[in-house]
């Protein structure tokens, strides 16, 4: 019997699911992905295509290709597990095996007209946007970003190197940037940024956001900005919520699943990348893993082997400080200055050339 699988979604997930299932498929098994873009983007990098550091190419790595895959430019809709089919803006796709690896979006936190005011550096189309929009900017004009982790530091820096005059201000709702990694990380990282004229505030609770101006708590005067930039979390697509129906949600409402990704109570659905339940937070790294560990198990049971994932392990976290510093942590190991940044810049060129 020929196995239609649909994997919904080409991030990280989904390419690493590929990459690794490609070589070992049966002549019985077809796959079909369905993603809104037309080739694989390469999300760490997408804060550089809003800053306009880098080009559209740069964050772009083409799908890998075989007879037996078929690659849908589609708008997901919904799940309807009962017929067994996926709803697309254009078409409906059956199948008989699927495979939710749909990512992540923005979390607003209720904090009212957040999203309509704000611009999003989470998907490509809402960098290109936000790159739009900094083009436009006086060269002193002031840039807010909300949200003081990976995403929003990395994007502050950069913005920094392309635009000398900007005013930019990091508003954080922890007591520090950065504030999952250690002490001495967030440290060095807080003082590039000020040295750079980056203003950073913590402990700001944003209540609302209109026009020209951030509200947060317990302040009478908002902040005013030209332009400002959400970075302040991310939640499971909603797209996959459906799914909850034969399973749990953990604290983040991330679907809990088996060890082989399956769903607890429903077979022959799979859910992989940030919708997925873990004990780590939702990552580039983590999701590559979980699609490698997830191709394994198919490759096992075509060839009638035994499955036996190994523990999930991440080897640390990179960032970077512009195009020519950075940041991170490797195996407990804190480094910073020029070394990190050369780490991730060939982990990323290896990623886009479908290498790691």
């Amino acid at each position: 019997m020929e196995q239609e699988i649909v994997l919904l979604g080409a991030g990280y997930a989904g390419i690493a699911f590929l990459d690794t299932v490609i070589p070992e498929l049966t002549a019985d098994v077809r796959i079909t992905v369905i993603d809104r873009l037309p080739f694989h983007g390469i999300k760490p990098e997408f804060y550089s295509l809003a800053s306009g550091s880098a080009n559209e190419e740069a964050v772009k790595s083409p799908f890998p290709q075989h007879s037996q895959v078929t690659y849908l430019q589609d708008e997901i809709e919904e799940i309807q597990i009962a017929h067994h089919k996926v709803i697309c803006g254009t078409r409906e796709v059956p199948f008989t095996h699927l495979i939710v690896a749909l990512g992540s979006i923005d979390h607003y936190f209720n904090v009212p007209w957040a999203e309509e005011f704000t611009e999003s550096i989470q998907t490509f189309a809402g960098a290109m946007k936000a790159r739009g929009s900094v083009a436009k900017l006086q060269e002193d004009a002031h840039v807010a970003i909300i949200g003081g982790g990976l995403s929003g530091v990395e994007f502050a820096a950069d913005l920094r190197e392309q635009f000398p005059k900007l005013r930019i201000t990091i508003l954080e709702r922890s007591e520090s940037i950065l504030p999952t990694l250690p002490v001495k990380l967030h440290t060095y990282v807080h003082n590039y940024l000020e040295d750079q004229n980056i203003q950073i505030l913590t402990g700001i609770q944003v209540t609302l956001v209109e026009q020209g101006f951030v509200h947060y708590a317990f302040q009478e005067h908002p902040i005013s900005f030209d332009l400002c930039c959400w970075a302040a979390g991310i939640k499971p697509n909603p797209v996959a919520n459906p799914l909850l129906a034969y399973s749990n949600g953990d604290k983040m409402n991330r679907i809990l699943v088996k060890d082989t990704y399956e769903l607890p109570y429903l077979n022959d659905v799979f859910v992989i990348g940030d919708c997925c339940s873990s004990p780590f937070a939702p990552s580039a790294q983590l999701a590559a893993i979980q699609g490698k560990q997830l191709a394994s198990y198919f490759i096992a049971l075509w060839h009638n082997r035994e499955y036996n994932p190994a523990p999930v392990k991440l080897k640390g976290v990179l960032g970077y400080l512009g195009k020519k510093k950075g940041f991170g942590m490797i195996n407990e190991n804190v480094i910073v200055g020029k070394l990190p940044n050369i780490i991730k810049s060939g982990i990323l060129w290896l990623h886009k050339h479908h290498m790691g």
